[in-house]
């Protein structure tokens, strides 16, 4: 048996008494308040039911901070199954605020660390309740005693099915609630267009603006990868120390987004169950098996295949810490994506139409499948960007690898060039396309749901 929050969804009246109890509590700001409160139909549509959700970390049993921490910062209390953070481990890569799709983990700008609910750890010690449960005034929010593998939470609004076993049971609406009866002529397309232009997004968690470092430093990481490899496969001379400079700088920009750059070396500690710690141990054992052949094993091709092994494990890995906040078809694979985007470089390096030809029509594929996609929504197009990227990272290429190096005889370095510029544009819409849960986002999706579902019954 575990603590776990109780909430009743028919009894919340939306006064905010738990998030100022909260802040109070653990003095936080209110701006970053560990406590949320999200609202179905903020807006008022007559159709629709009020219902209000008070929201901190549900303390999962598998919570998806601690499993995905680099720095392995978290840790769970045995007695009262919280999930505590550990500020002076925390290193600030911001990466469970991704991972967590209830909000919970918040980014301290100042401190340079996440700080998130602790079940007020302290007052369970001595026996009392959680402060946002104890100022409830209406009962709505209570602690209980559960086995967490047998909650199911049924489908709430605002809350995210997941498999993370969130320590959380709701009270959901009763069927017979009774809720104001609108006496004006309904028309619910003319209401949701009103309110459509009502409707502000909540403000993203990932975008190009946010992870520009993270857009060079991956772009950096495809082009050492697919260039050692060539050097590899071709017998090519690359100058060992521009390399290593150039896989040293690469590493400079992967610290500028953390908020404490001090503590980098604790990206390793975790790379049992986080993605991030295994990109970065990858990648210092790339860059080390690299360096080591360019430098001293030059005639012997087998360390250099060992390389490019680790390399493209590299590749694998970065695409995988992406996958907690990737949301595209088919298949959640993306054009942009660093491991497509390596194997369509060598094959141009290489000048291999068996590597090039179906890793390009893949890529190409993927976008093209994608723009359709951005057309129905009539979101996401941009059609300059797109008729650039595929100028440049597919007509241009090709162009001058089949006919103009012929022709002029124009190294592949030319149409490399011309690959790298293409994906650019591709690798910044990836970072676009990234889409982090959150309860506010979840709930403006379901409140959307909700009116299309209207519309279509009258």
């Amino acid at each position: 048996m575990k603590r776990a929050f109780r909430f009743d969804l028919n009894r919340c009246s939306g006064c905010h008494a738990c998030i100022l109890a909260c802040a109070n509590e653990n003095r936080s700001v209110l701006s970053q308040n560990w406590r949320q409160l999200v609202t179905l139909n903020e807006f008022r549509h007559p159709g629709l039911p009020l219902v209000h959700l008070s929201l901190a970390c549900n303390h999962c049993n598998e919570p998806a901070c601690l499993i995905n921490c680099p720095a392995n910062a978290y840790h769970r209390d045995p007695a009262s199954g919280a999930v505590v953070i550990d500020p002076d481990r925390c290193l600030g890569c911001a990466y469970c605020t991704w991972a967590c799709p209830f909000d919970a983990p918040k980014y301290n700008s100042e401190k340079g660390v996440i700080e998130k609910c602790d079940f007020c750890l302290e007052r369970l010690q001595k026996g009392s309740e959680p402060a946002c449960v104890t100022c409830c005034p209406t009962g709505a929010l209570q602690l209980v005693e559960r086995c967490i593998e047998d909650i199911d939470p049924p489908r709430i609004p605002g809350f995210s099915r997941t498999k993370l076993k969130p320590a959380i049971e709701f009270v959901p609406l009763r069927e017979n609630s009774s809720f104001p009866e609108v006496t004006a002529p309904q028309d619910p397309a003319a209401i949701s267009k009103a309110l459509s232009r009502m409707i502000i997004p909540p403000p993203r968690k990932i975008s190009l603006h946010s992870e520009w470092a993270l857009l060079i430093f991956t772009t950096l990481v495809t082009i050492l990868v697919s260039l050692f490899t060539v050097g590899v496969w071709r017998s090519w001379q690359l100058n060992p120390l521009v390399f290593l400079a150039a896989g040293t700088g690469a590493m400079f920009f992967s610290l500028i987004h953390l908020g404490r750059k001090e503590r980098a070396w604790r990206a390793l500690c975790n790379w049992r169950t986080s993605w991030l710690s295994l990109e970065i141990l990858f990648y210092f054992l790339f860059m080390g098996s690299s360096g080591l052949f360019l430098l001293f094993l030059p005639n012997l091709p087998f360390w250099g295949w060992i390389g490019t092994a680790v390399g493209f494990c590299t590749l694998f890995a970065i695409d995988r810490i992406y996958q907690v906040a990737m949301k595209v078809g088919p298949g959640n694979f993306h054009s942009g994506q660093t491991m497509f985007n390596g194997l369509y470089l060598t094959g141009i390096l290489a000048a291999a139409p068996l590597l090039y030809v179906p890793a390009g029509l893949l890529k190409l594929g993927l976008y093209l499948h994608r723009k359709i996609l951005a057309y129905r929504k009539k979101s996401g197009i941009r059609p300059f960007f797109s008729l650039l990227r595929v100028i440049a990272g597919f007509i241009v290429p090709v162009l001058f690898i089949t006919v103009l190096r012929k022709k002029i005889f124009l190294p592949p370095l030319f149409a490399a060039i011309a690959v790298v510029s293409g994906d650019l544009i591709d690798r910044g819409e990836f970072y676009q396309d990234l889409e982090a849960m959150t309860p506010r986002q979840q709930m403006l999706n379901d409140f959307l749901q909700c009116m299309q579902s209207m519309e279509k019954e009258v």
